[in-house]
């Protein structure tokens, strides 16, 4: 059983775990020596040149390790000693990492002070949240945010060359483009309430991005509930609207209510037809189309169907001329 010296440590590293599995790892107060006492990496190091410290590591590669210091301190930014300290560590660890390479980051959910990011670009810390000029600090759920972005993106980025990122300030630039519209994204959530969003993770999102992620896939089912009418589909995507809100991505339904049979239409007319015959005509076809119209919204299918959401209502027509040869 893992023990953890706060709540921030425990969910970075549950964090880091749904990512990574098993090649995240805890330590706590590991020992290490600093070539150098007075050295002015190590300024802020009291004592001798020992110093215990906690540090979460993340495997990415064979060659390529994150070492990351969380610091919980309520409404308090971190100031240039912390970031000074863990540039320290992470130095003195790479002269005994034995042909590995480790980059390390430093999680504040309350912010930073000015003064951290000479020490952070100058030693290519990462940190979160971003550092700007209006000294950000954001909620320890958004943080979080933060560091699931940046760990599931860094693997990806290591598929391509990545020297750059070893070298100052690359990892920091990399952080901080991977996090620096969080500011945007809550500030935009706030004065509109966001219409998509994306599953699991509550991050805002888009039209586009909604096209990009679900077209070409096909339908495994329908859904509906009091709240939410929705699709189950391939490579375990789900879309769903939920009284205006639309979520997408990768994941379970977000069905909170027991299963419903919606009212279902057929046609212009809007003539009645039952769920079982809606579901016959659209599920194993594919998506190949999507219309967003406030009010409903619309995927155009494989066999030329279209299906509409409405509120409490799906619309199926088939989208072929003559009309009034081509009813359902």
């Amino acid at each position: 059983m893992v023990n953890f010296k706060n709540k921030l440590e425990e969910r970075i590293y549950e964090a880091a775990r749904g990512i990574c599995g098993t090649a995240v790892t805890v330590e706590h107060n590991k020992t290490i020596e600093i070539d150098v006492a007075d050295a002015i990496e190590v300024a802020a190091f009291a004592g001798p040149p020992k110093k215990e410290i906690d540090v979460i590591s993340a495997a990415l590669s064979q060659n390529l390790k994150l070492l990351v210091s969380c610091k919980d301190y309520g409404s308090s930014k971190a100031d240039p000693s912390d970031v000074q300290e863990w540039a320290a560590v992470v130095r003195t660890m790479n002269s005994y990492s034995a042909g590995s390479a480790l980059l390390g980051l430093v999680v504040c959910p309350s912010g930073f002070t000015k003064g951290c990011e000479p020490w952070a670009t100058t030693h290519n810390l990462g940190l979160i949240p971003p550092l700007k000029g209006k000294l950000l600090s954001f909620k320890v759920e958004t943080s979080l945010e933060m560091f699931r972005r940046v760990l599931s993106a860094l693997p990806k980025r290591l598929h391509f060359p990545f020297a750059d990122l070893l070298s100052p300030p690359g990892f920091y630039d990399f952080v901080f483009s991977m996090v620096s519209d969080f500011e945007w994204r809550d500030a935009r959530l706030a004065k509109n309430g966001g219409r998509y969003s994306k599953l699991g993770t509550g991050w805002g999102s888009s039209f586009q991005e909604l096209v990009s992620t679900l077209m070409g896939r096909s339908i495994l089912g329908v859904f509906a509930d009091a709240n939410c009418m929705g699709l189950h589909l391939s490579d375990n995507l789900v879309i769903a609207i939920c009284s205006g809100k639309i979520l997408f991505g990768a994941g379970e339904s977000p069905q909170s209510g027991t299963p419903t049979e919606p009212e279902c239409v057929k046609n212009l007319s809007r003539d009645p037809c039952s769920f079982e015959f809606l579901k016959s005509l659209v599920v194993g076809q594919k998506l190949r189309s999507a219309g967003d119209f406030g009010n409903r919204f619309e995927f155009g299918l494989s066999n030329d169907i279209i299906l509409g959401f409405y509120p409490e209502m799906l619309h199926v027509v088939l989208a072929r001329n003559p009309i009034e040869k081509n009813l359902l």
